[in-house]
Order: C-alpha cells, then sequence, then structure tokens
C-alpha cells in the first residue's frame, strides 16, 4: 500500500505539502501530557494556552504523531509533529519543509521574515535547531513559522500561523512553543546546523537505466547491508557524529526535491514527503560479485523499514524513480523494533 501511494505521488509530482500519507487517530488523555515513548518526548495540555487537540498517527507505532493546538476562535494554530528519520540530515528535512510552506497556495504571497536561521534548543549545547517565519499577504493568516529540533534520530516540527499577529510578535511566541515541549533530560549530542547549499557539480547521468538481472546473492548483500547501516548506528549511538554536508540539486529534472551528499556525483536522496520520507539512489556493493560490473541500488527509506529494489546498470535519473518502485520489490528490511530481513521468493530461484 505505502509503495503504491508513493509510486502515485511521484507519478503525480505532487508537492512535498500533499505527499503526507493517511493518518489515523492516536488516543490520549486530554487532561494529561502526552508521552512520546520512544523520543522522550512530552507535549503539555496547553500550549500559549491553547488546548491540545486530538493527536495523529500517521506510521505506527508512533514513528510519526502530530497534535495540533488553538484557541475557540481559530484565530492562532500551532502544529506539533514528532517524526523519526534515517536519511539525511536536520538541515535537508528543514529545508523541505520550508518549500512546503513557501509553495502552500493558501497561505498566499508569501515575504521570508529576516531573522536567524539556526538557534540552541533547550537542552542542547550546539546550534542545531533550524527556524524561519513568512509574512503573508492575500491569505486567511497574517503569519506564519516553521522550526525544527533534533532529538537523536527524532525530528520535532513546529508550524505556528495566525490571523492577527504580525511575524515579530508571532517568532517571539514561537520561542515560547519550543520552551513549553517537554524535552528528554539527556539529549544526544547533535552537529551544528546550517543552511542547505545548492549543489555546484552535475550529477553524472548517462540516459535511461535498466536493471541488471536480479539474484539472490545480490539481494541478500544489499539488504545486509542496510542492515548494517542500522546496526552501525546503534553501536554509535554515544558518539558524536560526523556531519555530512549535503547540497540541493536544482538542475536536475525531479518530481521532488534532490539532495546529495558531499557533492556526490553517482547518488542522491529524493525527498517526496517534508516528514523524512525519500527514495535513495546509490553505487550498489553488490554490483562486486560475479562480473564485477558497476550497479546502482534504488531504496524507499521509510520510519520503519526500507524497501530494496533490483540494482540498476546506471544511476537512475530522478524521472524514472516512479516506475522502478512501481515494480518489483527484492528485499524488505525493517530499522525499528525487531530486526527482520525479508526477501521476495522471486529473487532467490
Amino acid at each position: 500500500m505505502a509503495v503504491r501511494l508513493i509510486a502515485a505521488i511521484l507519478i503525480a509530482g505532487a508537492a512535498p505539502a500533499f505527499a503526507q500519507t493517511k493518518a489515523e487517530p492516536l488516543a490520549t488523555r486530554a487532561d494529561k501530557p502526552f508521552k512520546h515513548d520512544n523520543s522522550g518526548i512530552t507535549l503539555p495540555v496547553t500550549v500559549l494556552r491553547f488546548p491540545r487537540n486530538e493527536g495523529q498517527e500517521y506510521v505506527k507505532p508512533q514513528l510519526d504523531v502530530a497534535f495540533r493546538y488553538f484557541p475557540a476562535d481559530t484565530s492562532e494554530e500551532v502544529s506539533v509533529y514528532i517524526y523519526r528519520v534515517t536519511s539525511g540530515a536536520p538541515s535537508l528535512w528543514f529545508d523541505v519543509s520550508r518549500d512546503s510552506v513557501e509553495q502552500r497556495a493558501s497561505f498566499g504571497r508569501k515575504t521570508r521574515f529576516e531573522m536567524p536561521l539556526t538557534f540552541t534548543p533547550p537542552g542542547q549545547a550546539t546550534a542545531s535547531g533550524l527556524k524561519a517565519a513568512w509574512t503573508l499577504s492575500d491569505a486567511p493568516y497574517r503569519s506564519t513559522a516553521l522550526a525544527i529540533v533534533p532529538v537523536g534520530e527524532w525530528l520535532v516540527k513546529m508550524r505556528y500561523s495566525a490571523t492577527t499577529l504580525e511575524t515579530a510578535s508571532l517568532v517571539r511566541r514561537l520561542d515560547d512553543v519550543i520552551a513549553a515541549i517537554g524535552w528528554p533530560g539527556k539529549i544526544k549530542p547533535a552537529p551544528a546546523a546550517a543552511a542547505i547549499a545548492d549543489c555546484t557539480r552535475p550529477l553524472k547521468l548517462d540516459g535511461t537505466s535498466k536493471p541488471v538481472k536480479a539474484d539472490g546473492a545480490s539481494a541478500l548483500i544489499d539488504a545486509m547491508m542496510t542492515a548494517n547501516v542500522r546496526d552501525k548506528k546503534d553501536k554509535e549511538e554515544t558518539k558524536e557524529a560526523v556531519p555530512v554536508a549535503w547540497c540541493r540539486d536544482r538542475a536536475v529534472k525531479a518530481p521532488a526535491s534532490v539532495y546529495r551528499p558531499a557533492e556526490s556525483e553517482d547518488s542522491y536522496l529524493l525527498a517526496f514527503t517534508d516528514s523524512g520520507q525519500a527514495v535513495w539512489a546509490r553505487p550498489s556493493l553488490s554490483g562486486l560479485l560475479g562480473s564485477g560490473k558497476e550497479s546502482w541500488a534504488v531504496s524507499i527509506v521509510l520510519p520503519g523499514e526500507t524497501t530494496n529494489y533490483p540494482g540498476r546498470d546506471r544511476l537512475p535519473e530522478p524521472a524514472e524513480l516512479s516506475k522502478i518502485i512501481d515494480g518489483q520489490i527484492t528485499s524488505r528490511v525493517s530499522t525499528w523494533g525487531k530486526s527482520t530481513l525479508t526477501l521476495d521468493s522471486a529473487t532467490l530461484k
């Protein structure tokens, strides 16, 4: 179901703001703070005296949840999202979220408010948080703002919009929202955030890719590499990670935003939602087997699972991804909870 939805999103060329999966109600006690046990984050009963409304769960078990706070007259609204990310970097996902705000037609004309991009969140020692704000015209709201705070492998995204507040006042109240969140007592150190720059070199694309012959050994290696990445991250949980500088590729034709790690010319991440979900195309280790010919792997990276597809004979163009992920799946690897690795039976023949 998720795969078909993602393929449909890419085929339609949907903007990230509209590419969210369908949510289900998340049962909570209205008179008690909500404790997100996966991350240790607590959302209070009220924020700025606005009551917390029913929560929404986009990915189970609470790997992507959202709550809204607003007064009875709905003149203001605060949305808080908590979601797990296993790809990219906080700055990358902030860039996608900022785009989703600027593409939103219901916000009318938007003028970005001049303010520092980064800030030091509560309980952290580095300026790992990011925020932006806009003055709105020809829209129901007068101003809107966005903030993202990394908490280990989780991102907390806050959006705040108001019909009467001018932008400077909204930004000050956004700081009050951030302070009102119940942050964990111990937070894994996060690298200082920075704006995503545009890529300066093009991707090495060489025409339409073709699938390489699928076989059990190659599928197993690609699946095990996905599992090994998770194991490595778990073992290095207490170490400070070396940040990767991502760039945004604005030159390549794609149905969604494309990002590349360290100006890589042979890999990229296509961010098809603003909540940490992406398609990852990169060189495949399994290509070293057999004839030793290079091949490229394609995977869908979701909050709790990575889905792998047959290798390609060259780096696929982003426009090809919808067709690739609508085809044969070689393996699925869980990245949350109990480790499981499932190979497609057809690749074992």
